[in-house]
């Protein structure tokens, strides 16, 4: 299956395998169940969670934070005010595979400082 979204506070569900999931809007919320799919998010301070197998999670948008299964991988973005652009900039861009050591499953992620941190 695949999915789109571009609103704003908006919720999207998806249980199918090797599906697809792309949403733009800010302060969404993004799930999915099945095994071998794919999650992106370009929006700011969304949450994305994914409960199957072997999944990518992308959070690429401003103050994002994902969790996800052992075996999942997970990406996110870190922004900075520049005073100089006025606006946002990504400084740091990182993906991990959810280890259950390192990194925890089941447990939310941000990226700060250049570093994987859970945050509830």
């Amino acid at each position: 299956s695949q999915q789109s979204q571009s609103g704003n506070y908006s919720q999207q569900s998806q249980s199918g395998n090797d599906s697809q999931q792309s949403q733009s809007g800010n302060n969404s919320q993004q799930s999915q169940s099945g095994n071998y799919s794919k999650q992106t998010s370009s929006g700011d301070n969304n949450k994305l969670e994914s409960i199957g197998n072997y999944n990518i999670i992308a959070g690429i948008g401003i103050n994002n934070k994902a969790k996800g299964k052992k075996g999942n991988w997970i990406t996110l973005a870190e922004w900075e005010w520049s005073e100089k652009e006025n606006n946002y900039i990504p400084i740091c861009v990182k993906s991990i595979k959810i280890d259950g050591k390192k990194i925890k499953e089941d447990t939310w992620y941000i990226l700060e400082n250049k570093k994987f941190k859970e945050v509830e």
